[in-house]
């Protein structure tokens, strides 16, 4: 049966994983790096302001508290339960903490922003460098279509078909990231919108690698997908041009299968010709094309 191998799309997938890395998460991790404090021992109540644990706001302190913070705050403030805060008026040394903190934040804020703010650019930039195509073993993928063939048949793949594959596919993925961008600074500046309203400072760097975890997620998603693909069309060409232009649909025979593809089990369709796999939309397409489909074509040799 033909199937797309993990080691077809292992090389694109850490190769999307650097792209993502290095153009969105380096720089914002860059700025996040917490500040070397001078003051080698604070109190508690001022080291945790000065960590953004706890904030202060017209006589008012939140955040998380410990005994030793309770304590330092019960010195000068009430607390409110109600509220789960402190309210009271500040020494001069913890008010002028919190300010700094404050300020701190906001400039902190403020160059991740602009940081955002340049991402499309810089991806346009990057984009250009990128090449994906040699990540791809074409020949390998070749070898393994022509296994799949009637007994005797073996396609050839010279260098001239098998660069403008390696472009195709390269154009492809470099569209896949240009895409993506949109939506990855939308998620940037909702992770921003939720730091400045909940989280401390200390958080925003474990804020950032969660963001790093759903585009690792998206960067295989992408190199899994495309190259299932590309692997689809690729049978369909090597079939073709071998001499082979019709298939057998084949399932991969279990629950998963959608519902669509287990009414096309063992009809015969052209290389030139897939069948409907959509019947709301009317959308045709050969076996590997959709999300996750695990179908493939038995080669009829006519």
């Amino acid at each position: 049966m033909l199937r797309v191998k993990p080691s077809y799309f292992s090389d694109t997938n850490e190769h999307l994983r650097k792209v993502f890395y290095d153009t969105y998460f380096a720089p914002l991790l860059d700025i996040a790096k917490p500040t070397v404090l001078n003051n080698a021992s604070p109190s508690p109540l001022v080291a945790a302001i000065n960590k953004g644990k706890i904030k202060y706001a017209s006589g008012v302190f939140s955040g998380t508290y410990n005994v030793a913070i309770s304590r330092e705050l019960s010195r000068f403030a009430t607390f409110d339960k109600r509220s789960n805060t402190w309210k009271g008026r500040p020494p001069a040394d913890v008010l002028a903490a919190a300010l700094k903190a404050e300020g701190n934040r906001k400039a902190l804020v403020e160059k991740i922003n602009k940081q955002i703010d340049a991402m499309s650019a810089q991806v346009d930039e990057t984009i250009k460098t990128l090449s994906f195509g040699l990540d791809l073993p074409l020949f390998a993928m070749n070898d393994d279509i022509a296994e799949t063939l009637p007994l005797g048949i073996r396609p050839t793949l010279d260098r001239r078909t098998a660069e403008k594959l390696r472009r195709d596919y390269n154009d492809s993925q470099k569209l896949n990231v240009k895409n993506w961008t949109p939506e990855q600074t939308t998620r940037l500046r909702d992770m921003v919108e939720r730091y400045q309203t909940s989280e401390s400072d200390d958080s925003l760097t474990d804020m950032i690698m969660s963001e790093w975890d759903v585009s690792a997620n998206k960067a295989e998603f992408l190199a899994r997908q495309e190259t299932s693909l590309f692997f689809s069309k690729f049978s369909m060409n090597r079939a073709s041009s071998a001499g082979v232009r019709r298939y057998r649909w084949s399932t991969s025979h279990d629950i998963r299968v959608r519902p669509e593809h287990k009414e096309l089990q063992g009809t015969i369709h052209s290389v030139d010709d897939p069948p409907i796999v959509d019947a709301k939309t009317g959308r045709r397409g050969h076996p590997g094309e959709d999300y996750g489909c695990r179908c493939s074509p038995v080669w009829v040799l006519e």
